[in-house]
């Protein structure tokens, strides 16, 4: 009886919750997707022209954001941005994006020095080996979230793409 009991309740609340829910969905004008899509972030370009004048970077970031190999490019060639690449010391030390410093996300502790030297309002984009590997997108959350940067891009295809495009490399 008591087991019943609780079992009714439980279906109770549980029903409440995603009525509730639905109805908040339906009548708020802002919606939301239950599963969350990757964002890229795309190059402002002018009027009806092609060219591209500027890469724009929203004033007011929520999260990490995603740009492709063009956008990171841009962004290289404005200067005022910091790449930082996410691997190990030893790949890094191999090849690395021209003038990109290292912070490997497994070992981002004995790096704090470094990040705390870094002016938080700077753009940084962090990248890795590209494909399958996630310690670019880790260290842009640790470095969004937990170092206070305000500005944190990820360029996904990482220094396998920015090499295969050709963009400089040391």
């Amino acid at each position: 009886m008591l087991v019943q009991k609780i079992i009714i309740q439980i279906i109770g609340i549980t029903s409440i919750s995603i009525i509730l829910g639905f109805g908040r969905y339906f009548v708020l004008d802002e919606h939301y997707n239950l599963v969350k899509e990757k964002r890229i972030l795309n190059s402002l370009k002018s009027g009806d022209s092609d060219s591209l004048i500027d890469c724009y970077i929203p004033e007011q970031l929520s999260e990490p954001m995603f740009i492709d190999a063009e956008f990171a490019f841009c962004l290289y060639e404005a200067g005022g941005v910091i790449f930082v690449d996410a691997r190990d010391s030893e790949e890094f030390e191999q090849l690395h994006i021209k003038n990109s410093i290292n912070i490997p996300y497994d070992y981002f502790e004995d790096f704090m020095h470094q990040i705390d030297s870094i002016d938080r309002e700077i753009i940084l984009v962090t990248y890795c080996s590209g494909g399958d590997c996630s310690l670019s997108i880790d260290l842009a959350d640790h470095l969004f979230f937990e170092a206070d940067f305000y500005k944190v891009l990820v360029f996904e295809g990482g220094f396998p793409l920015w090499q295969e495009k050709g963009f400089p490399i040391n």
